[in-house]
C-alpha cells in the first residue's frame, strides 16, 4: 500500500514536470508564432503599400499617356479609356457604353476583323492602320499596337491597345510628297544646271547639268567636282567651300569654267549654297550652274564697242576743236580783211558794193556762230558735270534777265517750276535755247512766251509756248537734227535744237513739238524726276 502511494506520487511528479515542460514548449512556440504573425502582418502591410504605390504610378502613366489607351473585353466592349482616348473618340465609358465595332470605318471592317482574329491568335498585333469614326471629329486615321491580357492560368480575358491619331501626320506627308514631286519637276525641267554634292563628290544632277557637261547621270555620280573644273580655278572654289563649311559665309557665287566630256570648255555662273544639319554642320552643297559663255562673248564685244566708241568720240571731239580752230583763224582774217577793205575804199565804193561787203560780214559772223554751235554740240555730253539741286524758277528768271527781249514781247512763267537734280550749265542751255528761239522768231506785234510745268509719275513735263509764226508739220521731226533749218530761216545754224534734244536725252526725257502755222508753237519736253 505504501509502495503504491510512492509510485503514484512519483507518477504525479513526472506528469507535473511533463506538463510544465509542455507548457514551456507551448509558450515558446506561441511566442515564436506571435513574432512570425507580426512579421507577416508587417510584410503584408509593406506589400499593400508597394501595391498602392505601383497602382498610383500606373494610374499616373495611364492618365498622362499622350496616346489614347483603350481596354476592352474579348467582345469588344470598352472597359476603360484614358483622357487622350476620350478626346480622340469623343466617348467616355464612365457615362456611356461603347463597343469598338461602332468605331470601325465601314470600308475597313473586313480588315479590322482580320486584325482582331490575329490579335486573339497571336496575342498581339502592331502597326495596325485604319480609319475610325469619332463622335465629334469625323473620320480619323489611327495607328494601333494591341495585345491580349491573360489571367494566371494563361487564359485570355481582355485586350488593350495604344492608339495614335495619324490623320494630320499623313496629310503632312501627302503635302510634303506633293511638294517634293513638284520640286523634282521644277529641278528636272529647270534651264539652270543643278547639282547636289557632298565634300566635292557629286550625288545628284538634273538634266540641264547633264546636257551642259555632256555626261550621263550615271557617269556624273562616279565623278567629283574637281574632275570637271579647270585646275587653275578650283583653288578659289575650294577656299570658298572652306569658308562655307566653317560657317563664315552662307554661300558664294563665282564665274568659272567647266570641262565637257568632249574636252570643250564653257563659262558658267556658279551659285553655291549650303544644306545644313540641325546643329549647323554642313551636310550637302547645292550649286546652280548658268551657262554664260555667250553672255561673256557679248560682254567682250560690248566692251570693245564701248572702247572704240569712246575712242571715236574723243577723236571726233578733238577733230571738232581742231577744225573749229582751223576754220576760225581764216574767218578772223576774212573779217579783218573785209572790214579794212570796206573802210579803206569807203570813198570809192558805191552803195551796192557796201551792201555786198555787209553781206559778206554777216556770212562770216554766221559761220562763226555755226562753228561755236558745233563745239557746243560736241561737248554737251562730254566732261564732268556736277549734279546739284537746282531751282528751275531761279534758272528761268536768270535767263529772262540775261537774254534780249524786245518791248513788244512778254515772257511769263505760268506755273511753279520744280526743284531738280542736274547740271546747272546744261539745264540753262536747254531753257535758254528754247526761250531765245521763241523770242527771236516771234513775228507778232504783241508777242508772248509762256513757260509751264505739269508733274507726271516719273517725269516732269514742261512746255514753252509762243504765238509766233508756227512751224510747218513737215519740219516737226527734222528740226531736232543737227544742221537742219527751216527753209525760210537764213540766220539759224541748225544746231540749237539739236543741243536741246541731246541734253534732254541725257536726262532720260523726250521732246516733241505741236504747232499751227500762223498761230504759234509749243515745245513739250520731259525730264526724269
Amino acid at each position: 500500500m505504501g509502495n503504491d502511494q510512492e509510485i503514484f506520487k512519483r507518477a504525479l511528479a513526472r506528469e507535473k514536470a511533463a506538463r510544465k515542460q509542455a507548457e514551456k514548449i507551448l509558450e515558446d512556440k506561441s511566442r515564436e508564432l506571435y513574432f512570425i504573425t507580426q512579421q507577416l502582418k508587417e510584410a503584408n502591410e509593406q506589400l499593400e503599400d508597394l501595391v498602392d504605390v505601383k497602382e498610383s504610378e500606373l494610374q499616373g502613366v495611364f492618365d498622362n499617356l499622350v496616346d489614347a489607351y483603350v481596354l476592352m473585353d474579348l467582345h469588344g466592349n470598352v472597359q476603360e479609356m484614358n483622357q487622350a482616348a476620350v478626346e480622340l473618340f469623343g466617348y467616355d465609358v464612365r457615362n456611356e457604353k461603347l463597343n469598338v465595332v461602332q468605331l470601325i470605318y465601314k470600308e475597313d471592317y473586313e480588315y479590322a476583323m482580320t486584325s482582331f482574329f490575329k490579335l486573339t491568335q497571336d496575342g498581339f498585333f502592331s502597326d495596325y492602320q485604319a480609319r475610325v469614326y469619332t463622335k465629334h471629329n469625323g473620320v480619323r486615321t489611327v495607328h494601333i499596337n494591341a495585345s491580349i491580357i491573360k489571367d494566371k492560368n494563361k487564359k485570355p480575358i481582355a485586350a488593350q491597345g495604344i492608339v495614335r491619331d495619324i490623320t494630320t501626320t499623313l496629310e503632312q506627308q501627302r503635302i510634303f510628297e506633293n511638294q517634293r514631286q513638284q520640286l523634282s519637276v521644277i529641278v528636272e525641267n529647270s534651264s539652270l544646271g543643278i547639282v547636289l554634292t557632298q565634300m566635292g563628290k557629286i550625288l545628284q544632277t538634273n538634266k540641264a547639268f547633264q546636257d551642259l557637261l555632256q555626261y550621263s547621270q550615271e557617269e556624273l555620280l562616279e565623278m567629283n567636282v574637281q574632275e570637271i573644273s579647270m585646275p587653275d580655278e578650283y583653288k578659289e572654289s575650294e577656299e570658298n567651300m572652306k569658308k562655307m563649311t566653317s560657317g563664315e559665309i552662307g554661300g558664294f557665287s563665282i564665274n568659272k569654267r567647266y570641262r565637257k566630256k568632249n574636252g570643250g570648255i564653257f563659262w558658267a555662273k556658279t551659285s553655291v549654297a549650303a544644306v545644313r544639319k540641325q546643329n549647323g554642320d554642313m551636310q550637302y552643297q547645292v550649286a546652280l550652274i548658268e551657262d554664260i559663255t555667250d553672255q561673256r562673248e557679248h560682254e567682250k564685244q560690248r566692251d570693245l564697242l564701248l572702247k572704240n566708241l569712246e575712242k571715236s568720240n574723243k577723236e571726233l571731239n578733238d577733230y571738232a576743236h581742231i577744225v573749229s580752230h582751223d576754220l576760225k583763224s581764216p574767218l578772223r582774217s576774212m573779217n579783218a580783211l573785209i572790214t579794212w577793205l570796206k573802210e579803206d575804199y569807203e570813198s570809192v565804193l558805191d552803195e551796192g558794193a557796201q551792201q555786198s561787203f555787209d553781206m559778206l560780214l554777216k556770212k562770216v559772223d554766221k559761220m562763226d556762230h555755226l562753228i561755236n554751235g558745233i563745239l557746243e554740240y560736241s561737248s554737251v555730253d562730254k566732261g564732268e558735270h556736277i549734279q546739284k539741286t537746282i531751282d528751275l524758277n531761279s534758272t528761268v528768271k536768270d535767263i529772262i534777265d540775261i537774254i534780249y527781249i524786245p518791248d513788244h514781247i512778254e515772257v511769263t512763267v505760268t506755273s511753279d517750276l520744280p526743284v531738280v537734280q542736274g547740271d546747272n550749265f546744261r539745264l540753262q542751255q536747254l531753257f535758254q535755247n528754247l526761250i531765245n528761239n521763241a523770242v527771236k522768231y516771234n513775228d507778232k506785234e504783241k508777242g508772248w512766251i509762256k513757260v509751264s510745268c505739269i508733274p507726271q509719275k516719273t517725269h516732269w513735263q514742261f512746255a514753252i509756248e509762243d504765238n509766233g509764226p508756227g512751224i510747218p508739220k513737215k519740219y516737226h521731226e527734222k528740226i531736232f537734227r543737227v544742221f537742219q533749218t527751216l527753209d525760210d530761216n537764213k540766220e539759224s545754224t541748225g544746231v540749237g535744237l539739236s543741243i536741246v534734244k541731246k541734253i534732254i536725252d541725257l536726262y532720260d526725257g523726250k521732246i516733241w513739238v505741236t504747232s499751227e502755222e500762223g498761230k504759234g508753237t509749243a515745245f513739250h519736253f520731259t525730264l526724269k524726276k
